[in-house]
């Protein structure tokens, strides 16, 4: 007779193996996760790999890696390193990395028990920019995870040089959670001089990766973690970078998750601001001052956050910060005046204030619940159109 503890070991291990073989990138298996389920996928022959889309080279290969792999040793390693395996499906596995095209088998972690209760039910903001930050970005990312942080919203981060690391720092100064999101094994500190920053976040905060302990960063572990970053953040915020920063892979990975985006402005003439000028006239939302942007926060991210969460999620955060401020919830009025304006046909956010009377702040909240609702999209850089 097969016991459910049973049944819950042949899974964990079964996510284990998946997670630790996924060392050489996203395996396109992972996208067979959420249909077949991973002990399915784990134990899975060559022709059912093949009946499921998986091309033979990979089906090879998936059965050469799963062959060598031993659960008594990475769960050893695990042990020596203290870190702790969440599968996919489990409890504490962040939900939103369910719905990904490739999600990770599970996830290897460093932190307290508290923090990674905290990480799956509270609102987090993901906040990422250029390793070579100025001075004016290095300040907007302490000033705007501070504001956040003592909201009692966490903030995510990559942990790397420049706007990253301030992000972190500012979040442990300030008391709040932090979440760092690794391009390399969880048990890896990179870059090296973080080494003492990695150890506060480990201390109070967690440290994650989908990549098994001791893989070291490469060129296409980045781009793969950014995915990670975009899905964790309920909205992210960009505060400094160039066009081809990292950053910005984040930011459309966020917007094809359908997240709130909020870039940083900055002069128009440097390139380690072209970055985020080129997000603001493509639609996002401009980050201006603090408290501005952590309104923005709660009113664009509310109805989708409880959607995505489960009931029985602590979203008191966001609520206490409602109840301090007043019910940040945009009239059924502005919004039906501005889909009067959009029936004629496609308007910029220059038109739509100047027609519907309405401020920025106001259109921009109004415009973002109007998207979350499917009754808008966008038909270009700042332009909108109603939903067919």
């Amino acid at each position: 007779m097969t016991t459910r503890s049973d049944r819950s070991r042949r899974e964990y291990q079964a996510a284990l193996g998946l997670a630790w073989i996924s060392e050489s990138g996203c395996h396109s298996i992972l996208n067979l996760l959420a249909r077949e389920g991973v002990e399915a996928v784990w134990t899975a022959s060559r022709r059912r790999l093949l009946d499921w889309g998986i091309s033979l080279k990979a089906a090879i290969r998936f059965e050469e890696q799963r062959d060598r792999f031993t659960s008594h040793r990475a769960e050893t390693i695990m042990q020596r390193g203290a870190i702790r395996f969440l599968p996919f499906g489990s409890s504490l596995y962040p939900r939103e990395l369910a719905h990904l095209a490739l999600p990770p088998a599970g996830l290897f972690v460093r932190g307290a028990e508290e923090a990674l209760r905290r990480l799956v039910s509270g609102p987090r903001i993901t906040i990422v920019g250029t390793r070579k930050a100025t001075g004016y970005g290095l300040r907007a990312a302490e000033v705007f995870a501070s504001a956040f942080s003592v909201e009692e919203i966490a903030v995510v981060s990559g942990m790397a040089l420049g706007i990253d690391a301030l992000a972190h720092e500012a979040t442990l100064r300030s008391g709040g959670l932090t979440v760092a999101v690794l391009g390399c094994g969880v048990d890896v500190v990179y870059p090296r001089r973080h080494a003492s920053l990695y150890e506060k976040i480990v201390q109070s905060g967690v440290v994650m990766s989908e990549l098994p302990p001791g893989t070291t960063p490469s060129r296409w572990t980045f781009p793969h973690r950014n995915r990670l970053l975009a899905a964790l953040g309920d909205a992210v915020m960009v505060v400094e970078a160039s066009c081809a920063s990292g950053a910005l892979q984040t930011a459309d990975w966020a917007l094809e998750l359908g997240r709130l985006v909020l870039s940083v402005p900055g002069p128009i003439l440097v390139e380690g601001h072209e970055g985020c000028n080129r997000l603001l006239c493509e639609g996002a939302h401009p980050a201006l001052d603090p408290r501005g942007a952590v309104e923005d926060f709660f009113w664009a991210t509310r109805m989708q956050t409880s959607e995505r969460r489960s009931s029985s999620h602590d979203l008191s955060a966001g609520r206490g910060w409602v109840a301090q401020h007043g019910s940040p919830s945009v009239s059924d009025g502005r919004k039906r005046s501005i889909l009067d304006c959009l029936t004629s046909g496609p308007c910029s956010v220059d038109d739509l204030v100047e027609r519907t009377g309405l401020s920025a702040r106001e259109l921009t909240a109004a415009l973002a619940e109007l998207e979350l609702a499917r009754e808008t999209v966008r038909a270009g850089p700042g332009l909108y159109i109603r939903a067919p």
